[in-house]
């Protein structure tokens, strides 16, 4: 009897020491998490993370800002102008080729959002359909770079079409004005080109579809601050994924939750960008692992397939790419189709 009265005596102690440290705002750490692009619907876990006081009570403040795509986010963790960024697994690959030290602590979307883009009366019914026809993408596009491997998987020469250089912003116009047939960009952006052409006049392919699965966005650090703040990475990512596993149970409420905090956005047509990417979360691997979990084999058939078709000469293993180690299991709360 005195032995579990001084159990539930501990247990308070412990609790109100927790309490004490909460309210006095003792031992916070402050980091700022980089995003990879202009806020969208799958950027809404990080301030459900935040409004549900998921970071505080891990100990943390976090400070979310926007960026301007994965290359440049990369560069900014390297350099340290922020502790956690979200990058593009393949522009990862490439900045640690050419001397970056960041690493992925958690992957996010677990199938690939590569996405090609075409009107429905285009008569692309497979990627064997392109042969002949006008592909619109910025020179150094993730997608058109490993495009060849999308060919080769499907049987055709990858030379048998022709690339016509766009800028990035430039995508939906060129295919609008029939400049190219089709454009590269991620599946997440279909409430974009629904909006832009109609639900009735556009369509799509993904590349995980046709054979090509990379790895693409993930939450990155560097690896002198994984070596020296184990614990900090591990209570940030469990945080983040509490924040995703309620976001894909509750998708509106994690926009309207959002809006709170970025009043500027498009609620409607950041919900329909955010249920898009939850489709990217329905896969076994998330089921098994819990989500964020990276698969050795698929990191090493990324590594091997951005290595190639970048003309990169890679000397860098899996585990360079990535580590599991700073994962709390959460299960993944939704179906997989």
């Amino acid at each position: 009897m005195r032995r579990k009265i001084k159990k539930i005596g501990s247990a308070v102690f412990i609790s109100f020491l927790f309490l004490a440290w909460s309210s006095m705002g003792l031992a916070t750490d402050k980091v700022t998490l980089n995003l990879n692009w202009f806020y969208v619907g799958d950027h809404s876990p990080y301030f459900v993370a935040t409004e549900k006081g998921w970071y505080k009570e891990e100990g943390l403040e976090v400070n979310i800002i926007p960026g301007k795509g994965s290359a440049d986010v990369a560069k900014k963790i390297d350099v340290g102008s922020a502790e956690f960024g979200i990058v593009d697994t393949g522009v990862g690959i490439v900045a640690r080729a050419q001397g970056a030290k960041i690493k992925n602590v958690s992957m996010l979307f677990d199938k690939s959002p590569y996405c090609m883009w075409m009107w429905k009366d285009s008569g692309i019914n497979s990627p064997k359909d392109l042969v002949g026809k006008k592909i619109g993408a910025p020179p150094g596009d993730a997608q058109r770079t490993i495009f060849p491997a999308l060919a080769i998987a499907n049987g055709f020469d990858p030379g048998k079409v022709t690339f016509v250089n766009i800028a990035p912003e430039a995508k939906q116009s060129a295919l609008v004005s029939k400049q190219v047939d089709v454009v590269f960009d991620f599946y997440s952006g279909a409430p974009f080109y629904y909006k832009a052409f109609g639900p009735d006049k556009v369509k799509f392919m993904m590349f995980a579809d046709w054979g090509v699965d990379v790895y693409s966005n993930a939450i990155v650090v560097t690896d002198k601050y994984a070596k020296e703040n184990p614990g900090i990475i591990k209570r940030f990512v469990k945080a983040s994924l509490r924040g995703w596993e309620f976001t894909l149970k509750n998708p509106e409420e994690a926009i309207n939750i959002m809006a709170k905090y970025r009043t500027e956005i498009d609620k409607p047509l950041m919900l329909a960008n955010l249920k898009l990417i939850i489709d990217l979360f329905r896969t076994e691997r998330y089921q098994k692992n819990g989500i964020g979990w990276v698969d050795d084999k698929k990191m090493a058939d990324s590594i091997k397939i951005i290595s190639q078709y970048r003309d990169l000469k890679v000397d860098m293993k899996p585990s360079d790419m990535y580590t599991n180690e700073f994962l709390t299991k959460i299960p993944l709360p939704i179906e997989v189709k």
